[in-house]
């Protein structure tokens, strides 16, 4: 059980969340223009021989509106290109398959809802309310029947699915020895001092020398770039536009460019020669301000380049991280060992020595760094003010597992990161502390019952879809017209 709630973590599907995905409010008809132009079809999918319609009052097309409305919102008009439209779309769509194939399990299983349950849900909303009257007759009476209808049949819906929420999901049985081992696997962990020896910790006479015998690696190029990729005969028409007209190129690559930089006219920013394509960089690098060159051929198509500045080489100080990232790529095996012998060295004397591991690191010239508790997931490697997460321990997947399995005192290693190699002393851990768990068990058990009811759902829902007969036909309306 506690290896299944440790894989929780990684999927995040609480059961409040899809509740409000499922649950969402019927919102009336409107205008579904984007759907209308683009649809095409009686039906944008069939689940279980039952259609999913598209129409401007359909359920489809409100939860389309709901989620273009959210979308707006957070990033205005302008964030609502095509790509998103079609993104929206998808999920409208996936929200009806998922409501449909609850409504149709709760149907099979006789799950129902009383006609007086849905109208005293219905008052409650105050569908049918006025300024002084929770439930207004003349009101009720002046809207058409198939608004009523609508509003019937949705509130009916929303029923049925919170009893098939409350039935088959929330009433899962939790026992107390669960949420403790939750707890234990949440609130326990173990600290560590480690040193960290970087391939690129190379002294600096070395790198200094290195920077000056290789000044090509530490220049810079400033350029924009169209990149057409319908084949060489039209990059050199669009080649031959732009030179009719140079000052036109961010234009042109604005309206041409079939890469991602053609909103900004091409512009690439700053970067190295060995950022970009062997081709794409050698002809960037001979052009001076303002100059184009002719259709460059890569993997990715052609390219027609405009440098936007002129070839600039960064001094040391300003190169320091490129030269040494340089440095290394350039000498890994020399770096590499190095490393290595020095990691012995000091493994040798501080398993010898653990209460001296803090002196023979620094007498290698390196230093002792300090965390802060790491759980079994390592979801807390801090320093140990709580402050700044150590990213070198990050990078190193099996790090949580190996510090549990080592002993208080105990000195450990080397663990190998992209960048360098960890020796590491356990010294402390935190055991387990009934008064604490006390103080916070309503809460852990509300925190592990969301993530037992979200397995509970998502292994229903999987199980769903596997065994229903869905025709989507998403892409034949929408795709291929987009």
């Amino acid at each position: 059980m506690a290896d299944k709630k440790k894989q929780s973590s990684i999927k995040k599907y609480l059961v409040s969340v899809i509740i409000g995905f499922v649950a969402v409010a019927f919102v009336g008809s409107f205008a579904y223009n984007y759907a209308a132009k683009r649809g095409g079809g009686p039906s944008v999918a069939v689940i279980n021989g039952e259609p999913v319609a598209m129409g401007s009052d359909s359920l489809f097309a409100n939860f389309y509106r709901q989620y273009s409305e959210e979308e707006r919102q957070k990033s205005g008009d302008a964030g609502m290109t095509d790509a998103k439209n079609l993104q929206l779309l998808r999920k409208a769509l996936d929200t009806v398959i998922q409501r449909t194939l609850i409504l149709q399990y709760a149907k099979k299983k006789g799950v129902i809802v009383s006609r007086d349950m849905v109208l005293e849900q219905i008052i409650q909303k105050g569908y049918y309310a006025t300024p002084n009257k929770k439930f207004d007759e003349k009101r009720y009476m002046n809207t058409p029947e198939s608004d009523k209808k609508h509003v019937y049949k949705s509130e009916e819906e929303q029923l049925i699915i919170g009893m098939f929420i409350d039935e088959f999901i929330r009433n899962s049985l939790i026992t107390d020895l669960e949420i403790r081992s939750f707890y234990k696997l949440y609130a326990y962990g173990k600290k560590i001092e480690y040193v960290f020896l970087r391939y690129d910790d190379v002294p600096e006479d070395r790198l200094k020398t290195f920077y000056e015998e290789n000044p090509k690696l530490f220049e810079r190029a400033h350029v924009a770039h169209i990149l057409i990729k319908g084949g060489e005969k039209k990059a050199n028409e669009v080649y031959e536009e732009v030179m009719k007209d140079p000052s036109r190129f961010e234009e042109i690559a604005k309206e041409k460019s079939e890469d991602p930089t053609a909103e900004k006219g091409g512009d690439l920013g700053w970067f190295y020669r060995k950022d970009m394509a062997p081709e794409f960089a050698e002809a960037a690098f001979k052009l001076k301000k303002g100059q184009i060159s002719k259709p460059v051929k890569t993997v990715f198509g052609y390219h027609i380049i405009k440098a936007l500045d002129d070839v600039q080489k960064l001094g040391y100080d300003k190169a320091i991280n490129r030269v040494k990232q340089e440095y290394v790529n350039a000498n890994r095996d020399e770096v590499e060992r190095a490393t290595a012998e020095k990691g012995k060295n000091i493994l040798e004397k501080a398993t010898k020595e653990p209460g001296s591991f803090e002196d023979i690191v620094k007498n290698a010239g390196s230093k002792v760094e300090k965390t802060d508790y790491i759980s079994l997931e390592g979801r807390y490697i801090l320093n140990e003010g709580r402050t700044l997460p150590l990213y070198d321990l990050m990078g190193i997947e099996n790090l949580p597992e190996i510090v549990f399995s080592t002993n208080i005192d105990q000195v450990s290693g080397p663990l190998t990161s992209p960048k360098g190699e960890i020796i590491f002393k356990v010294v402390g851990e935190k055991k387990f502390d009934q008064a604490e768990f006390e103080k916070a068990k309503d809460y852990v058990r509300q925190v592990y019952t969301n993530i037992e009811q979200n397995y509970l759902f998502n292994d229903w829902y999987q199980s769903a879809l596997h065994n229903s007969k869905i025709v989507d036909n998403f892409n034949r309306v929408f795709a291929k017209k987009s």
